[in-house]
């Protein structure tokens, strides 16, 4: 049987993730992780630093978080990369 690992709920939140080498869009995201597709492959275990923009976060002003954590998992989406990390760091840069 599997156990669910998971220790915190998971929102559904589809918006650009973007990266220093590519974009990507987020699928969920929780307080310590997100996941997102891309076309870039990124190791399990390597760190990774991307930037989330929520244009409706606030009324009229989009909210963008500079995030930063390592690869969780990685898995084949067709020609993309599924891409699970943790949220290590997250603060707003607006």
């Amino acid at each position: 049987m599997h156990e669910e690992k998971r220790r915190e709920e998971r929102i559904r939140l589809e918006v650009p993730v973007m990266m220093t080498n590519g974009m990507g869009m987020s699928r969920d995201i929780s307080g310590s992780a997100i996941y997102f597709v891309t076309e870039q492959f990124l190791p399990p275990g390597s760190p990774v630093n991307f930037l989330v923009r929520l244009e409706h976060a606030c009324p009229g002003k989009p909210l963008q978080l500079d995030c930063r954590g390592h690869v969780l998992r990685v898995e084949a989406a067709g020609e993309k990369y599924g891409i699970a990390a943790s949220l290590s760091e997250c603060w707003c840069v607006n």
